[in-house]
């Protein structure tokens, strides 16, 4: 299960790709559908992004997965940039076209054009049937042709496969997805994870040693997949019928609904040792095409294009070399045939018997030879003058071509440079926006905790100020009924300081006995109203009877009475003094000054005023 972690949709790639979807993923990348924003075009964006040793963090970065992975990791980016600048050289309908590389997010990516149509095995499926010869023929011959180009550069493709060639709404087929990266990091690990691909990889690219590989390899995939169209299905993995071989021949199983050389030629590239290939497509194409298809498909060859920076061969094969060349050989080869026939033919004749006339018939022919020998190199010369004016032409033109895109490439980077300050300046303002709203906000708060500092200190001013009467009156009788709860004041809630100053030092001097520092004595009649709120809040943490109650006055004793005196008398006798009128004797002064004063006594129930007796 591929648990790699794509790029989000409307990612904007090195300013100028917006990433639009992921469209599939190998062991080495991902490959997503992008818009090219500056022209407005669809492309293809691959991403290097090793399933076994790379992973993408929160930045969206790819990074090796430990540090034991990090020289693989960066072996691979490195060869994956190679790759990449090797097919940017490569001009040809049938070859995916690379327009640009770039690193990113601490990996690199790839842009080609994004090419619309299926893949090889959905187009089989998508037939219902088996292909026709017409139509295999015009899928196979540009392929054949984008190989041998390939293979003329010293460059192999290493992962064809069904999959891997797109066939286009035309019919016309591109090749996909090279494994040149992937092989150099298989023979860095010696691991063949994501490098073979079961029924189309021959047995040498099961070793991590490249040396046994050549155009032969290509030419078996290619093999293995036009054996999958003839016969529905794909040859047997190749490490498989080393010792025994169970495949089919494609000349077996699809006879008489091809071609037989056709068929041949699938059966030759399938061949299990490479040596009992074909060396070249220039070998299998008259055997897979045959003469008559060949002359009507053949494709007009392709050149690949030099860049700057292109990658070096990593290997030298025995492949035709360009097609520029290979016309001029022809022409060379063309002008020795011509002058051995005339050598062959002289000497034959100087070898035969000589007749009537032989000798001027003899000098006649030397002539003529000679004319023709110099008609040959006449016009072998003329013709490398043509093929060097067009090598020139060519080279011009790819001059031309280079400084254009170098030219490109320079505007692209200022432009990437403007917009990168364009948006530093951004990120700065919107910093130091940030950083001016944070100071204001700091600046605010510590306005407001001056302006509570100074109401709390306000707040304690206007609690130490001296208190009315009637606050202090509301304090003292607070202070009365803790005193009253602790059972030290008996008296009335009155507020009155100076009744109850000795209840408190009575209450404070109890506490103190007990072995409790609070509460502290207070002055009733000068404490202020922070001396009473301190006061009643360690007071209010005493509980319970702080003061003994006083003992209660002893009850007055009646006198009993005697026991010969009846109990009816006795009782007479204390109701008597209840009955008597109160006499309470108000003497006036005399208003002379001097003599005697008349006294008043109250009646019985205080109700009336008598004269006394």
């Amino acid at each position: 299960m591929d648990s790699r972690l794509g790029l989000p949709v409307n990612t904007l790639l090195d300013g100028s790709y917006r990433i639009e979807r992921m469209v599939g993923s190998g062991g080495f990348g991902i490959t997503y559908e992008a818009e090219d924003i500056n022209l407005a075009t669809k492309v293809a964006i691959k991403e290097y992004y090793p399933f076994d040793f790379g992973d993408r963090d929160s930045t969206m970065s790819v990074v090796p997965k430990s540090d034991r992975h990090k020289k693989t990791f960066q072996w691979g980016r490195s060869n994956f940039l190679q790759e990449a600048r090797t097919l940017a050289r490569f001009e040809h309908p049938s070859v995916v076209r690379v327009t640009r590389v770039f690193e990113a997010n601490s990996t690199a990516y790839m842009v080609m054009r994004f090419e619309q149509g299926q893949s090889f095995e959905a187009w089989l499926n998508s037939l219902g049937r088996p292909p026709t010869q017409e139509e295999l023929d015009s899928i196979v011959a540009p392929l054949l042709d984008a190989l041998q180009m390939m293979h003329g550069e010293n460059f192999l493709h290493r992962d064809i496969a069904p999959d891997n060639i797109i066939v286009r709404a035309d019919g016309t087929p591109v090749l996909l997805d090279f494994g040149a990266a992937r092989r150099a990091v298989a023979e860095m690990t010696r691991t063949m994870t994501g490098i073979v691909k079961a029924g189309y990889s021959p047995h040498e690219q099961y070793s991590s040693d490249s040396r046994l590989q050549g155009p032969w390899s290509d030419l078996y995939a290619l093999g293995g997949a036009l054996y999958r169209a003839v016969t529905g299905q794909a040859p047997e993995e190749a490490t498989l019928r080393v010792d025994q071989d169970h495949v089919v021949p494609a000349a077996k199983a699809a006879k008489g609904t091809y071609r037989p050389g056709f068929l041949s030629s699938i059966d030759a590239c399938l061949k299990v040792r490479h040596s009992e290939r074909p060396r070249s497509v220039a070998q299998l194409r008259p055997m897979m095409l045959g003469e008559a298809a060949q002359s009507r498909s053949e494709p007009a060859r392709s050149k690949p294009r030099s860049t700057p920076g292109g990658a070096p061969p990593t290997r030298k094969l025995t492949t035709p070399s360009r097609p520029l060349a290979g016309r001029s050989l022809a022409i060379a080869a063309a002008v020795v045939a011509v002058l051995g026939g005339s050598y062959g033919g002289f000497e034959y004749m100087r070898w035969q018997p000589a007749g009537p006339g032989a000798a001027g018939g003899e000098v006649k022919r030397v002539a003529e030879s000679e004319a023709r020998r110099k008609a040959v190199a006449e016009a072998a010369q003329r013709q490398a003058e043509v093929d060097a004016e067009r090598r020139r032409q060519d080279e011009a033109a790819t001059s031309a071509q280079r400084q254009a895109s170098l030219d490109a490439e320079r505007q692209r980077q200022e432009a990437a440079e403007a917009a990168q300050r364009r948006a530093d300046d951004a990120e700065r303002l919107r910093r130091q926006e940030m950083d001016r709203i944070a100071a204001e906000e700091a600046a605010r708060r510590e306005a407001a905790a001056q302006e509570e500092r100074r109401q709390a200190d306000e707040r304690v001013r206007i609690a130490s100020l001296a208190l009315n009467a009637d606050e202090r009156v509301a304090f003292v009788k607070r202070v009365q009924t803790v005193l009253k709860q602790g059972r030290c004041y008996e008296g009335a809630i009155n507020g009155r300081a100076g009744e109850t100053q000795d209840e408190v030092d009575r209450f404070v001097a109890t506490t103190s006995k007990k072995g409790r520092s609070r509460p502290t004595h207070i002055e009733l009649a000068k404490a202020t109203a922070s001396d009473f709120e301190a006061w009643l809040r360690d007071a209010a943490e005493v509980t319970g009877d702080v003061c003994a109650p006083k003992p209660k006055p002893p009850k007055p004793e009646v006198a009993k009475p005697a026991r010969h005196e009846p109990v009816r008398q006795a009782r007479q006798r204390e109701e008597a003094p209840r009955a008597r009128p109160e006499r309470r004797e108000a003497r006036e002064p005399s208003s002379s000054g001097g003599g005697g004063s008349k006294g008043v006594c109250f009646g019985a129930g205080r109700a009336e005023i008598v004269a006394c007796k």
